[in-house]
């Protein structure tokens, strides 16, 4: 099977179109020196011997070598490239019916089209994703608060897709679990895990009714005594200017309509709002040019800070985690 390139749906591999979208589908493990087709596992072609492209970071020396560093070093990207990068995220719902019964069920049918979403019935966490690749939700909880915190996820999925494809463009690779390791290393450093919250937080705020937000999880991170608040400020407009991107587009499939349900499923939970978290909203936010550009600078530093021996054992951790899931 391959998927699609726009839609995300699988097709057989004898497809040239796309069954769903009518994509023409992009033949893999074509060697682009002779034009011999390969076998999936292959990384050198069978015929002329040359490197297949694109190919998978599938080792961290792969990842952190002189080359790769290099190449994330210079690496720029136009409004226009990256505009195209959300764009080809996001396709997977263009071409996908948003449906259910309930605003709950529609909220769940959307963040299912872009990752896994699995009820959790322990813990005291309302939910979380895990590794990047599967979203948890507590099942136990209002039909209202499993839609906030539903949203709240998909924010944290989508981010790590949008850094960990940003990421594939720089190193011209396919998605690996590798890449995919170092990815959620960068989000989970304390500074960037602040970035993080604040822009699930305020993409949640966006779609539940006025009042209603909350920051908890934001605060909690700022709050710990070995914080260095000297980088909020700067961790607030980075955050919240992803979350600007991810809102224009969310819109697009949680618009009027269903916001309206979602307040009604407010009213029917007898939620009282608090309007507390208010205050910690922001206008403020970076151009798309310069933040992309902070971007690729901080991810340069942190891979460099990655590729140190005494990271290692973490790393490797994390892709276990990765790939037992």
């Amino acid at each position: 099977m391959k998927a699609c390139d726009v839609c995300g749906t699988l097709n057989f591999k004898e497809n040239n179109y796309c069954i769903h979208c009518g994509n023409k589908l992009i033949l893999e493990h074509v060697c682009p020196h002779c034009g011999q087709y390969n076998p999936d596992v292959a990384i050198h072609c069978v015929k002329c011997g040359k490197q297949i492209n694109p190919i998978k970071i599938d080792d961290f020396d792969i990842l952190f070598s002189e080359y790769n560093q290099n190449l994330l070093l210079n690496a720029e990207i136009s409004d226009e490239e990256y505009n195209r990068l959300l764009s080809k995220i996001f396709a997977r719902a263009k071409y996908s019916n948003i449906y259910g019964s309930t605003a709950k069920e529609k909220i769940l049918n959307l963040a299912s089209i872009f990752t896994q979403c699995k009820p959790k019935s322990r813990g005291i966490e309302r939910g979380y994703i895990f590794l990047g690749n599967c979203i948890y939700y507590d099942d136990r909880l209002d039909d209202s608060v499993q839609i906030s915190t539903l949203i709240h996820e998909l924010a944290h999925y989508l981010l790590f897709d949008i850094i960990e494809q940003l990421l594939c463009d720089v190193f011209k690779v396919k998605p690996s679990t590798t890449l995919q390791t170092f990815v959620w290393y960068f989000l989970t450093l304390p500074e960037f895990k602040i970035m993080n919250e604040y822009c699930a937080h305020t993409v949640e705020g966006r779609f539940i009714p006025y009042g209603y937000q909350n920051y908890g999880s934001f605060n909690s991170l700022i709050a710990q005594p070995d914080f260095d608040k000297s980088s909020l400020n700067d961790m607030v407009v980075f955050g919240n200017t992803f979350a600007n991107e991810l809102i224009v587009y969310l819109e697009k499939y949680i618009d009027v309509d269903l916001r309206e349900e979602i307040k009604l499923q407010y009213k029917k939970d007898l939620k009282t709002p608090s309007y507390d978290s208010l205050n910690i909203e922001t206008n403020d936010c970076l151009a798309l040019s310069v933040k992309n550009s902070v971007l690729l600078k901080i991810l340069w530093d942190v891979l460099k800070l990655a590729s140190n021996d005494d990271v290692r054992e973490e790393l490797e951790e994390i892709k276990e985690g990765i790939e037992l899931n």
